[in-house]
């Protein structure tokens, strides 16, 4: 099973194993799954069509394979009510854990390019010439108390980086806290992201977009001596900060316009 034509159809035939199959009675559900393992083979999936598959549809495989119809329905069903496995790190890799599944292949519970990032913005404000930034990150499916996290500014154009270490807060499981300094920054455009590390397993992602009820996006910003910094959020929702350089202009107004951004 390496042509990728034999790849696409198996992936239709895979697609219908969500709700649909579900839906179906016992008869159909059999005729379907016995439809499927022809199509699958003896031979099983070959490396090619598993690179080429999430590891969700692998294990549907291994399901449909060795007739576990049982385990089958509830990997569907709890994928539904949206309560997917745990998952453990081990060598750097991340594996999903199903209790109910026993002699999956390690390549086929492997998910370590599919875990990302889960996020949420609590708050954003200005901290004296500083910026305060709370909110929760921790690794997808992957239970640890010892997670670290990072506040990076990311410059749009250059790709330069500011790195900020966040403190744990107490008040929330996987809650942080970190102050970035517009300071240090370069005149640019820098994008927010959070970035999660735990067990040896790094992930980042954009920050901002999802954010905590109520919480005040309009833009704000301060003036640090002959720097304007102001964070906002972009039309993706994601929050971002500018910061440019006043001109070297002394004059009276000028001194006036900018006491009044303090």
């Amino acid at each position: 099973m390496t042509s990728d034509c034999t790849i696409s159809v198996l992936r239709d035939v895979l697609r219908v194993y969500d709700h649909r199959y579900l839906s179906l009675d016992r008869l159909q559900r059999e005729r379907l799954v016995d439809g499927t393992r022809h199509v699958i083979g003896e031979e099983g999936l070959s490396d090619t069509a598993r690179a080429a598959m999430p590891a969700s549809v692998r294990l549907r495989v291994f399901c449909i394979q060795h007739g576990l119809r049982e385990e089958l329905e509830r990997l569907i069903r709890d994928e539904i009510e949206g309560e997917p496995a745990g998952a453990v790190v081990v060598g750097g890799r991340i594996y999903a854990m199903y209790p109910y599944l026993r002699g999956v292949p390690r390549q086929d519970a492997d998910i370590t390019t599919e875990v990302g990032v889960d996020h949420r913005l609590d708050g954003v404000a200005w901290l004296g010439k500083k910026i305060r930034i709370r909110g929760v990150a921790a690794l997808q499916r992957v239970e640890t108390n010892r997670t670290v996290v990072d506040v990076i500014l990311r410059e749009r154009t250059s790709g330069k980086e500011h790195g900020f270490p966040a403190e744990h807060r107490r008040d929330h499981a996987g809650g942080f806290e970190a102050v970035a300094d517009p300071a240090v920054v370069e005149p640019g455009r820098w994008d927010v992201h959070v970035a999660t590390t735990a067990l040896g397993v790094t992930r980042e992602a954009r920050f901002g977009s999802v954010r905590a009820e109520g919480l005040k996006t309009a833009p704000q910003g301060r003036t640090a001596g002959t720097r304007d910094a102001r964070f906002y959020f972009t039309r993706g929702g994601h929050l971002a900060l500018t910061v440019t350089e006043e001109p070297a202009d002394t004059s009276w107004r000028t001194r006036f316009r900018r006491r009044l951004k303090r």
